[in-house]
């Protein structure tokens, strides 16, 4: 057989985040694979341009190319409209629409879902689509729509145990667990720690850093806030002289604060987050949410505290806990290791897959 053919489906390159951190990986594990997404921003990825990434029809859009979120309602048909002709595996990574390209004959498609599309199947977590007028009906049109894409994947990976769970319940299918690509500091510059507590997020409703404030703002306990997103003007209207907003920080700005917290409050009901792994890979334990990827990462009492229930009491015993405790900056360290695998995992399972269809 002729060389083997690998596309690598973005479902947008517009803005870095998880996902994208997913296909920076995959690229870099299959260098010589074509990129299709939706829309591209080459600012954004400048380091991308030469690959040249194949794009739908939305790219011609002025304005909205640079959006994505405002480009919802034409993702499934700019995702049916790339061809695939040629491609023997096509590796997509989904958290919405990127699984549901048009699969040719003779092709296998392996998708890394995130997560089933969470404003469709727990708007009760994520309420964006049913808050607003006709949500509900686009709703229902949209998990039709996800169940029939389902058809053209051969294979599910995800980020945890928990979203494989979720991928059963709601898709039937069985998933294949490989935790995503987290940072893996080598050597970082050592901070002394400091007395607060930290959390950096997106700062949208589900993240719940609401809690954070106020427990912290309660306990009389310095908090940092690091993040921007459409919940940050709320935020502030509710924190005291104990909270301190920072924005957006880059890289460097987010060791030093991470490694300086005493530790990372991460309330949110995650389907992997990889912000605790990046806590526990600077040596800072992190006080996070009992339900999600979060239970799966943070082994209680010896990398953090776990807390039963988002709620500001929940919280607050959760840090006094913490408060009676030591932490092993080894042990810390040694748990994040633990999820530094994914660019191996990703090789070996396509490997196999290849050999299994292919016999090399």
């Amino acid at each position: 057989m002729s060389k083997i053919r690998i596309a690598i489906v973005a479902e947008w390159l517009t803005s870095r985040g998880g996902a994208e951190k997913v296909v920076e990986s995959l690229i870099k594990v299959f260098p010589d694979a074509q990129i299709f997404t939706s829309v591209f921003n080459p600012k954004v990825f400048p380091e991308l341009v030469s690959k040249k990434p194949i794009t739908s029809f939305l790219q011609k859009i002025p304005v909205l190319n640079k959006h994505h979120q405002l480009l919802g309602p034409l993702m499934p048909k700019a995702f049916k409209s790339l061809d695939f002709k040629g491609y023997d595996i096509i590796i997509s990574s989904s958290s919405a629409f990127g699984k549901g390209i048009t699969k040719p004959k003779g092709s296998t498609h392996i998708c890394y879902c995130h997560t089933p599309i969470r404003y469709v199947w727990q708007p009760d977590i994520d309420k964006r689509l049913a808050r607003l007028p006709f949500g509900l009906f686009a709703i229902s049109i949209l998990k039709k729509w996800d169940l029939k894409t389902n058809k053209n994947v051969d294979y599910f990976v995800t980020n945890s145990k928990y979203s494989a769970s979720r991928i059963k319940k709601f898709y039937n299918r069985e998933a294949i667990v490989i935790y995503p690509p987290v940072p893996v500091y080598k050597n970082p510059k050592v901070y002394k720690q400091d007395n607060y507590y930290l959390a950096i997020s997106r700062m949208v409703a589900y993240k719940k850093i609401d809690l954070a404030i106020m427990a912290c703002e309660n306990l009389g306990r310095k908090l940092i806030v690091a993040g921007s997103g459409e919940m940050e003007k709320a935020w502030r209207a509710i924190a005291g002289m104990n909270t301190r907003f920072v924005g957006r920080v880059d890289d460097d700005q987010k060791v030093r604060l991470i490694s300086e917290a005493k530790a990372v409050i991460f309330p949110a009901e995650e389907d992997f987050g990889i912000v605790p792994i990046e806590a526990m890979s600077l040596g800072t334990p992190v006080i996070g949410f009992n339900k999600g990827g979060t239970a799966e990462s943070v082994v209680n009492l010896e990398t953090g505290v776990l807390f039963d229930s988002q709620t500001q009491t929940s919280l607050e015993q959760a840090i006094l806990k913490f408060e009676s405790l030591t932490f092993k900056k080894d042990v810390l360290v040694g748990r994040a290791k633990q999820f530094w695998k994914f660019e191996e995992k990703i090789l070996n399972l396509v490997n196999k897959i290849k050999k299994e269809l292919y016999g090399n």
